[in-house]
């Protein structure tokens, strides 16, 4: 499931049996404002679930089990990751293959 979400420009929560998954666009966007401001997961999460509950053409549902909060600290934390490794390989192989 993972690999066809990312496939399809979507992160999940959890690399097995992920519940929910998050536009990387979203991700990328919230890992730039970090930058800017002091990191809140909790008032991302907050503001996506009104946003959802507010929005949703399922009626409403609240996503409380588990909490939006964590699985989206989970996600991000696993975005970042993986963006900041892949930055590394790139500038590695580029430096590697320009001073040799």
């Amino acid at each position: 499931a993972a690999e066809q979400l990312l496939a399809l420009g979507y992160f999940p929560c959890a690399p097995r049996a992920p519940s929910i998954a998050f536009s990387m666009r979203l991700l990328d966007f919230i890992s730039i404002h970090s930058l800017n401001v002091a990191p809140n997961i909790t008032a991302w999460a907050t503001t996506i679930e009104t946003f959802w509950m507010h929005n949703s053409r399922r009626g409403g549902q609240a996503l409380t089990s588990p909490p939006l909060r964590k699985r989206l600290g989970s996600a991000l934390t696993w975005y970042q990751a993986l963006d900041n490794r892949a930055e590394s390989y790139v500038t590695t192989h580029i430096a590697s293959t320009f001073c040799a």
